[in-house]
């Protein structure tokens, strides 16, 4: 028995036939990306929060959703990426001005000294006041006053900062996204050689996935092999192309807004962290650090990008998780905690701590006594029951991920089968859009999987072989690592032929028609095809 068909081509047929993007789509989506900025000026209460709500969110949607729906890019995944950032930002927009106020949920992180400065010193070697101490303690900067210059730059922060850095809801980064070259002491030029050597490796990686996409794997590309026919290794091959083609257009656009505000904050002097190098760590894991701490939640928490994490994580695991269904509070943010005040502010913080729920380490392990540790950590035991809710809560925002790279999906099918067109009035289903969908539900699946053999895993370690945490041999260390990093590849491989199949039957990365030539290194080095 067949499952239902829902048809969308009544309401594709009356959107507007795509036109090619001209100078005014990209003035549309800056101005309503400055519009969330401006808004942030205003106070978040009484009238002004009604008017954040009912007048300038149906603007900013209508902003974006025209991006996605009105204009298409000559570069299909281009577009598709395109429209998955105005998705990105569509779900912010919800989350700051109907949901979840950024006033009363978000703030940053500074150090002590830049709210509360020290008496000035004449030693030669006393720090600048934007430089940070090994000692100094990082605590919870109040929010600025509206109508302000110090709230514009608080709100330009804010609605630029995708992962957070240096917010409360910083995504989790792997120890070398903070060190030398990428911590607060780091020098403008020292950054920028590793982010361009980094870039640089990125684009030779890509280059030669390129050629693999365009002329070793041409024919499947081009959505003339199905996958089901693909051995083993042309499936690894293949999948790793689309992967990285993914993971180095993120590198690309994230290296140029890098290097416009590190530059700008240099000229300027400015070292908030949106101007300043420690703001800009890469922007993945590297697979080094995936081996010394291998999994899949590794994968999503650390080594991915982190860029959707905090409004997935508002929306979905709190949203409709927890304030919807009902469901447990669990998480690091399981108890928010509202943003300081002028007057709080002013009180001491001995722990370091901002707050029972900050991911982020603001003092050493030996400034904080352990009765400040019991009281700052959270000691909830994780019973069978919360661990289906967080099962269920991850499927929640796991699904609003696949959403989020459908709505890319969907602005593909718009460009490639265009409302005037009269087959598609009579052939686009709910179906056709959720091409990428399924690889994102899936993952929670295997999150529980590795979640309970770890459980145990390390009760069997104890119990049975006598094996205490921190007591490991190196070789049983080496052996587990293997055995982890297996396990991670084995499954996104498997899953990954739904989010492959999926791009490919949206032509994401067809050559045909007018679609522009690019120069290839590997391409002209190796098959003699310099453009393609």
């Amino acid at each position: 028995m067949g499952y239902i068909q829902i048809p969308l081509y009544e309401l594709v047929s009356r959107l507007p036939t795509p036109h090619p993007q001209n100078g005014l789509d990209v003035f549309i989506g800056l101005a309503t990306v400055h519009l969330m900025i401006l808004t942030h000026l205003t106070p978040h209460t009484g009238g002004w929060r009604l008017f954040r709500m009912g007048i300038i969110a149906p603007l900013c949607l209508t902003g974006f959703g025209y991006i996605v729906v009105g204009q298409i890019e000559k570069d299909d995944l281009t577009h598709w990426g395109t429209c998955v950032l105005m998705c990105i930002y569509s779900m912010r927009v919800l989350e700051y001005f109907v949901f979840f106020p950024a006033e009363e949920n978000c703030h940053r992180i500074v150090p002590r000294s830049q709210i509360h400065p020290r008496a000035k010193s004449t030693h030669l070697m006393t720090p600048e006041s934007n430089e940070l101490e090994d000692d100094e303690v990082l605590i919870a900067e109040p929010v600025p006053a509206p109508f302000t210059l110090k709230k514009l730059y608080w709100s330009w922060s804010l609605i630029w900062s995708y992962r957070g850095i240096g917010w409360n809801y910083q995504c989790p980064l792997p120890s070398e996204s903070t060190n030398h070259p990428f911590s607060r002491k780091s020098s403008r030029l020292s950054w920028g050689y590793a982010t361009i050597r980094y870039y640089i490796i990125g684009y030779l990686i890509d280059d030669f996935f390129r050629s693999i996409r365009n002329i070793y794997g041409k024919e499947f590309f081009a959505g003339n092999i199905p996958y089901n026919t693909l051995n083993q290794f042309e499936r690894g091959l293949y999948s790793t192309a689309v992967v990285i083609r993914v993971w180095f257009g993120l590198i690309h656009s994230w290296t140029i807004s890098a290097i416009i505000f590190v530059t700008l904050g240099g000229i300027l002097g400015w070292n908030d962290e949106i101007f300043a190098p420690w703001g800009w760590p890469p922007m993945f894991g590297s697979l080094n650090q995936l081996w010394k701490h291998p999994g899949l939640s590794t994968m999503w928490s650390k080594t991915w990008h982190g860029y959707n994490r905090r409004w997935l994580y508002v929306l979905g695991w709190i949203g409709i998780g927890e304030n919807v269904l009902g469901l447990t509070h669990t998480g690091i943010s399981s108890h928010p905690n509202m943003p300081p005040s002028e007057k709080s502010s002013n009180s001491s913080n001995t722990s370091g701590q901002i707050s029972p729920s900050h991911p982020i380490p603001t003092s050493s392990p030996s400034s904080s006594s352990s009765t400040n540790q019991k009281v700052n950590l959270p000691t909830r035991k994780i019973s069978n029951r919360l661990m289906i809710e967080n099962l269920i809560k991850s499927f929640i925002t796991f699904l609003l991920s696949g959403f989020n790279h459908d709505v890319g999906s969907f602005a593909l099918i718009l460009k490639n089968n265009p409302p005037a067109q009269s087959q598609i009035k009579t052939s686009i289903y709910l179906t056709d859009i959720f091409k990428l969908t399924p690889f994102f539900v899936i993952q929670p699946i295997g999150l529980i999987l590795e979640a309970i053999f770890k459980i145990n895993y390390r009760k069997f370690k104890i119990y049975y072989l006598g094996i205490s945490k921190g007591k490991e041999s190196s070789l049983l260390i080496f052996f587990e690592r293997l055995f982890g990093f297996i396990w991670t590849w084995v499954w996104l491989g498997w899953t990954a032929r739904f989010f492959v199949q999926g791009m490919i039957q949206l032509g994401a990365y067809r050559r045909d028609g007018d679609r522009d030539l690019y120069w290839n290194l590997f391409g002209g080095l190796i098959w003699g095809k310099w453009y393609i």
